[in-house]
């Protein structure tokens, strides 16, 4: 059975395999903060409040000291957190590969393996859960490599179970997808005490270190109770703190409440995280993970256990979570958003993929495995970060924060700002509570706007803003409070539909503007108003990012905006018939519509009617009204009944170009 001797050698080894991560981590540290639930956990670490269900506790009480660091933006410092974490990780996935081999070369590629892994580094680099989770996987990759070998060698330690377990119950204050490495930890540590188990002596102190390690929880009904803006669930109650722990509002041990779930099932998900692990490891996995499995055939004694033990484990994990989870599939941001949750199980292969190393160079031979062992060992970190240094790089940019700080920008003064989707929930939310900024706002997230805890946050921090009684429509909320402080919404949701019923949305730049029915703003200044706010944010930043990344969706909501700023544009002209500046304004808008691959059909119809008008003064835009027509007639429009009309208008412009042409 092999020994970690501390040598030089293995000190070396073991300082590397912590501090090459942290280093890369440090260099490639987001400046602020990103996508997901980035901005919230900040703000929660920062304020001392309660994040969305579990709470996630742990985070937060650990993230705080983090944020007195007297450097970087708050949201650097927690950011720093991750990478703190994830190089641990390394660390321990380092420490059990050798613990259980005795092979430097092969704690290195594990450690490497993970750490540089795509889906993994991005999210050492900014504020999540995700990293501290990792941490805790390898802690208990770790303790059960202990437990195993000194149960081999005569009894497993009792001070090891305890730690065993305390860290699977204290890794459970963090992120509850550790539930499905616990509960096996839990049977191995019942195991392993064998016989002792019925003496109170055992029994006491394996259950002190489980109930120590939820001790984190106490931290939520303290929080609670405190008047604290970003704040979620009313878990100073005992019903509400079980349903807050017990994500009842999501529905328990799904990823998502019901508007975002739905699509794919435990097959296609297991075939994604399979297929996701391999292209993170640039495909060794299959080698050296196979090598691994062999290792547990081909050995007797620990190796074996430690490897028939964790590929139970990660099958557990994988069945279960994969059945559970009910995010889609079929959305490219969505299964993104799935992928994150990949990274406990790639922790687990990393150390099968290092100890697959290990049996290769067993298989070679004492001096050939050196020379096969620490190449390996060598060049897959490597390649790792050359192939994916770039792309993480891109990470560590500032749109969400800019896109967060544009939407803030636009709202009026003293403004009630409606908000839905994570990220742009997190960036307005850490924006005005962290760095100070519109503190004039009221920022509500339309998801939790009716929920019954809210009202005891809305009392204490924002006292003159009206909830109706009871479950309540957006109508309502609107009649109660629209004559008190302009409204404004960033993205629409299906609850907002009744307004309709007396107030509709003027687009304004980034946001819309709730106005009462049949009163339109003044011309001039509202296209002002749009042009200042789309001016805050470039959307040609977020343009190369992929289809699933969270810049992507933030370029795209802009467009989206764009788009409704358009379409409005065009039913403000129609009644301008004679106003040239309008015409103008309208031709300016479109055309940069017009100018996007795949332009909506209706963009493209009514860039022509503004050239038609405009080329009633100006004969010299008529190219440009038959172009945009002859795009939109491309497009096979079969609904629109002014079709013979269009096609009549662009052979008279034809016509008329014809006789005003230049004669050879």
């Amino acid at each position: 059975m092999p020994d970690a001797a501390w040598t030089r050698g293995a000190i070396l080894a073991a300082i590397a395999a912590g501090a090459v991560p942290l280093a890369v981590y440090l260099a490639t540290l987001s400046p602020t903060i990103n996508g997901g639930d980035s901005g919230e956990f900040v703000a929660v670490a920062y304020l001392g409040g309660v994040a969305h269900p579990s709470g996630y506790p742990l985070h937060a009480l650990l993230a705080r000291p983090f944020t007195w660091l007297p450097i970087g933006s708050v949201a650097w410092r927690v950011n720093l957190m991750s990478a703190v974490c994830d190089a641990g990780a390394a660390w321990l996935l380092f420490r059990s590969v050798v613990l259980l081999t005795g092979q430097l070369a092969a704690g290195l590629l594990a450690a490497g393996a993970f750490a540089f892994a795509p889906l993994i580094w991005p999210y050492a680099i900014t504020a999540e859960v995700f990293a501290l989770n990792n941490l805790f996987v390898a802690a208990l990759l770790y303790w059960s490599a202990r437990a195993l070998r000194e149960h081999a060698r005569g009894q497993a330690a009792l001070g090891t179970l305890c730690l065993t377990l305390f860290c699977a119950s204290l890794g459970l204050s963090n992120h509850h997808t550790l539930v499905f490495f616990a509960i096996p930890l839990g049977l191995l540590v019942l195991v392993l005490a064998g016989r002792r188990l019925p003496q109170p002596r055992v029994i006491g102190a394996l259950a002190a270190s489980t109930v120590a390690g939820f001790l984190p929880y106490l931290y939520l009904p303290l929080a609670a109770a405190r008047p604290v803006s970003v704040t979620w669930g009313d878990a100073a109650t005992w019903s509400g703190f079980v349903t807050h722990v017990l994500r009842r509002e999501y529905g328990t041990f799904r990823l998502a409440d019901q508007t975002i779930g739905g699509g794919g099932s435990l097959g296609p998900r297991f075939a994604v995280f399979w297929s996701d692990v391999a292209r993170s490891t640039l495909f060794t996995v299959i080698p050296l993970g196979g090598l691994g499995l062999a290792a547990a055939l081909r050995r007797a004694g620990l190796v074996r256990r430690f490897l028939a033990f964790w590929a139970g484990a990660l099958l557990f994990y994988l069945l279960v979570f994969c059945y559970l989870a009910n995010i889609r599939l079929d959305d490219p941001l969505h299964r993104f958003m799935q992928e994150r949750f990949w990274q406990q199980g790639l922790v687990v292969v990393a150390a099968l993929m290092g100890l697959g190393l290990a049996e290769l160079a067993s298989l070679a031979g004492e001096r050939a495995g050196r020379w096969i062992a620490w190449p390996i060992a060598a060049a897959l970190p490597l390649a790792l970060v050359l192939t994916y240094g770039a792309e993480v790089r891109a990470h560590g940019n500032t749109l969400v924060r800019d896109f967060g700080a544009a939407v803030l920008a636009t709202v009026p003064p003293d403004g009630i700002l409606l908000v839905s989707s994570d990220d742009t929930i997190g960036s307005v939310r850490y924006l005005q509570q962290v760095e100070g900024q519109r503190r004039d706002v009221h920022v509500l997230p339309i998801g939790v706007l009716t929920l019954p805890w809210f009202r005891g946050v809305a009392a204490r921090t924002m006292p003159d803003l009206v909830l109706p009684p009871g479950p309540f429509t957006f109508r309502q909320f609107l009649d109660a409070n629209l004559a008190r402080r302009p409204v404004v919404v960033c993205n629409r949701t299906p609850w907002l539909r009744t307004l309709e019923e007396a107030y509709t949305l003027s687009p304004l730049g980034l946001v819309e503007q709730v106005v009462p029915r049949g009163r339109d703003p003044e011309f001039a200044t509202w296209v002002r108003d749009n042009d200042a706010s789309f001016a805050r944010f470039d959307p040609t930043w977020a343009a190369p990012y992929a289809d699933s990344s969270w810049e992507h969706a933030l370029g795209t909501l802009y467009w989206k905006q764009y788009e409704r700023y358009g379409l409005a544009m065009i039913r403000a002209v129609a009644h301008r018939p004679d106003d040239a500046a309008a015409q103008e304004t309208a031709v300016r808008v479109l055309g940069r519509l017009a100018a996007r691959p795949n332009a909506a059909p209706t963009i493209l119809r009514n860039l022509g009617v503004a050239y038609q008008f405009i080329a009633r003064r100006q004969p010299d835009k008529l190219p440009l009204m038959v172009s945009a027509w002859q795009r939109y007639l491309a497009l096979d429009p079969r609904d629109d009944a002014d079709l013979p009309k269009i096609r009549q208008l662009i052979d008279e412009a034809q016509r008329t170009l014809a006789q005003h042409s230049p004669k050879p």
